[in-house]
């Protein structure tokens, strides 16, 4: 397995496993998969350009995602913001995740003071992955989620770096 940073022309690679993400996992992600299939090339080569997206790559084809965004507020640039972590469900249990986070750890560390995250709180083995390294929950926010099935409560993390 290799890990690394996904770059804007690596936009196909990206916007295959996120579409995978929202297809297979609807319900841990706050955007839909008609949404994100609508959208042009330009717009998943941008935001590989404006956040950090490590990816995934197995068996020579990409098996998950993990980004984060650094905030641009005058008094919150200190901190990012992980969105998308997925691993594609063939790769589960083979220590992907793990990759992909501690990676995503070790660019952070390079420019902020401090990781959030939210996570669906029915999701234990995404919260379990993230205290083990060394992520802590600080709240949980009710109903941050509506789908046709209903509500999902956030958990709230950090991890302090």
């Amino acid at each position: 397995m290799i890990v690394r940073r996904l770059l804007p022309a690596d936009w196909q690679d990206y916007r295959a496993i996120r579409l995978q993400a929202l297809e297979g996992a609807p319900e841990a992600f706050g955007s839909v998969h008609a949404i994100e299939a609508a959208r042009p090339a330009e717009a998943f080569s941008e935001r590989l350009s404006s956040a950090v997206v490590m990816g995934a790559y197995a068996d020579g084809r990409i098996a998950g995602m993990a980004g984060y965004k650094r905030c641009e507020g005058p008094r919150d640039t200190h901190k990012a913001f992980v969105w998308g972590v997925f691993v594609a469900p063939d790769f589960q249990g083979h220590g992907v995740g793990q990759a992909l986070i501690t990676a995503l750890i070790v660019a952070a560390r390079q420019e902020v003071e401090q990781l959030t995250l939210s996570v669906v709180t029915t999701n234990r083995s995404a919260i379990t992955l993230y205290e083990r390294n060394g992520f802590r929950t600080y709240g949980i926010e009710p109903r941050a989620l509506k789908s046709a099935a209903g509500y999902a409560d956030e958990t709230l993390m950090v991890l302090l770096l």
